[in-house]
C-alpha cells in the first residue's frame, strides 16, 4: 500500500487557521472596546487620554485585522442584502457635497456617514458566533451604566445641567435629548440579562444596570426618551418567553419611576399634551415645514449631509420667525431635507432590514437576545421620532447586533439528536 504523502500545502493550512483564529480574535476585541467606547466616553472624563485618540486606534486595529484575516483565509467580507440599503444612504451622504448648500459642513457629515458604514462592516464581520453575539451585547449593555449613573450624578449635583434641570452626560451623549435615546436602547439589553442570564453575575448586572439606566433616564427629562422607555419595556415585556418574571420585572421598573421621579419630570412631560405654549414643541413643528419646504424644492437629493441647520434661513417660515434654527427632530425627516428621497430610502429600507433580522430570529437559537435586540430598536426608533440624530452610533450598534443575531445565531432552533441507549433513529422513534 502507497502511503500518502502531505504537500506543503497541507502542512500550511493548520499554521493558516491558527493564525486566522487569532487574528480574527483581535479583531473581535478590539470592536467589543469600540462599542464600550461609545458609552464610556474616556477621554472626556479622563482629558489626559484624549492625545491617544483611543476610539481612532481601537477602530484601525479592528479594521485592520479584518483585511489579514480575509486575506488570509481568502475569504470575501460578509456584508448583505442590507448592506447595499446602507450603502444608498452612505453613498448619498459621501456624494452630496457637490450639490450641498454649505459644502464645508457636507464634507465633514459624510466624514461621520463613512466611518459609521465602517463600524457597521467591523460589527458583522467580527462578532461572528452566538457565544461572541453575548459576549458583544453585555460589554455594551454593561458600559451604559456608566453613562446612566454619570448623567444622574450630573443631574443631583447640578452638574453640566441643561435648561437649568436636564441632566446630561459627555461625548456624543452630552445633549440630553441623545443621552436619554441612548440609555433607553440600552434597557431591554440589561432587562434580557436580568430575566435570562445565564448566571447569578449577570442576573445582578443586569438589574443594577437597569436601575441606574432608569435613573438617568428620568434625570435627562426628555419627553420623547419616556415614550421610547415605555415603548421599548412593553414590548420586550409581550415577546418575553418567561412574561410573568418580564412583566414583573416591567411593573417594578414603572413603580420605581413613578414613585422616585421628580416633580420636574413630571411637570415637563405634562407639556405633551399643550404643545400649543411650549416653545420647544412650537420649534421642531417649524423645523418640520422646513423639512416639507426642503421636499419640495430638492425632493431627490436634499441640501446635503449635516446642511439642515444652514438651510433654516432660506426656508424657514417667513411669518412666524424664531430666534435660532432647530434641528430635524426626527429622523427621517432630518434624512429627507438632508438627503432626499433617495437618501430615505437607503436609511430607512437599512432599518426595516434590521428590525426584520430581530423579528425573524426571535424563535431561533438566540430567541432572547433577538426578542431584547428588537425592544431596542422599536424603543430607540419610537425616540428618533422626536429626537432625531441619523449621525448615532448606537442606531447602527443595535442594527448590527440584529443582523449578526440572523445571521450566526439561528433563525430556527437546532433539534437535539438523540443520545445514548437512544442513539438510533428507530430506538429514538
Amino acid at each position: 500500500m502507497q502511503a500518502s504523502v502531505s504537500t506543503p500545502v497541507d502542512l500550511a493550512q493548520p499554521a493558516r487557521d491558527w493564525q486566522a483564529r487569532r487574528i480574527g480574535q483581535i479583531a473581535f476585541g478590539a470592536t467589543v472596546l469600540f462599542l464600550a467606547q461609545l458609552y464610556l466616553a474616556p477621554a472626556q472624563w479622563f482629558p489626559e487620554t484624549e492625545p491617544l485618540r483611543l476610539a481612532l486606534v481601537l477602530s484601525a486595529i479592528s479594521l485592520a485585522a479584518i483585511a489579514v484575516q480575509r486575506l488570509v483565509t481568502n475569504k470575501p467580507l460578509w456584508l448583505g442584502f442590507r448592506s447595499a440599503l446602507l450603502a444608498i444612504y452612505c453613498g448619498s451622504a459621501l456624494l452630496s457635497p457637490a450639490w450641498s448648500i454649505d459644502r464645508a459642513l457636507s464634507l465633514s457629515g459624510a466624514l461621520e456617514v463613512a466611518k459609521h458604514f465602517l463600524f457597521f462592516t467591523a460589527v458583522v464581520n467580527t462578532v461572528t458566533t452566538p457565544r461572541r453575539i453575548r459576549i458583544a451585547m453585555l460589554v455594551y449593555a454593561a458600559a451604559a451604566i456608566v453613562p446612566g449613573w454619570g448623567t444622574f450624578w450630573n443631574w443631583s449635583h447640578d452638574e453640566l445641567l441643561v435648561e437649568g434641570f436636564r441632566g446630561r452626560w459627555l461625548g456624543v451623549m452630552a445633549d440630553p435629548n441623545h443621552d436619554c435615546m441612548a440609555l433607553v436602547g440600552a434597557v431591554p439589553l440589561l432587562l434580557h440579562f436580568a430575566a435570562h442570564g445565564p448566571g447569578l453575575w449577570r442576573r445582578i448586572v443586569g438589574a443594577v444596570g437597569a436601575t441606574a439606566l432608569l435613573m438617568g433616564i428620568v434625570a435627562t427629562h426628555s419627553r420623547g426618551g419616556s415614550l421610547g422607555l415605555a415603548a421599548a419595556v412593553l414590548v420586550w415585556a409581550l415577546m418575553s418567553k418567561r412574561k410573568a418574571l418580564a412583566t414583573g420585572l416591567a411593573l417594578v421598573a414603572a413603580a420605581g419611576v413613578l414613585l422616585f421621579a421628580p416633580s420636574t419630570f413630571w411637570q415637563r412631560n405634562e407639556t405633551i399634551g399643550t404643545f400649543e405654549e411650549d416653545v420647544s414643541v412650537q420649534g421642531r413643528m417649524q423645523a418640520w415645514q422646513v423639512a416639507a419646504r426642503i421636499l419640495k424644492e430638492r425632493p431627490l437629493l436634499g441640501v446635503g449631509e449635516s446642511a439642515f441647520l444652514t438651510a433654516w434661513k432660506q426656508y424657514a417660515p417667513m411669518d412666524d420667525p424664531v430666534e435660532h434654527p432647530y434641528v430635524a427632530h426626527n429622523l427621517e425627516l432630518e434624512v429627507l431635507g438632508q438627503l432626499g428621497l433617495i437618501g430615505l430610502f437607503g436609511m430607512l429600507g437599512f432599518i426595516a432590514c434590521a428590525v426584520w433580522s430581530a423579528w425573524r430570529a426571535r424563535n431561533g437559537g438566540m430567541a432572547h437576545e433577538s426578542r431584547a435586540v428588537f425592544a431596542s430598536l422599536v424603543g430607540y426608533l419610537v425616540c428618533q421620532q422626536f429626537s432625531g440624530y441619523s449621525l448615532s452610533w448606537f442606531l447602527y450598534a443595535l442594527c448590527a447586533f440584529a443582523s449578526c443575531i440572523d445571521r450566526y445565531g439561528g433563525r430556527q432552533k437546532t433539534d437535539v439528536q438523540p443520545t445514548g441507549s437512544y442513539g438510533s433513529p428507530l430506538r429514538a422513534a
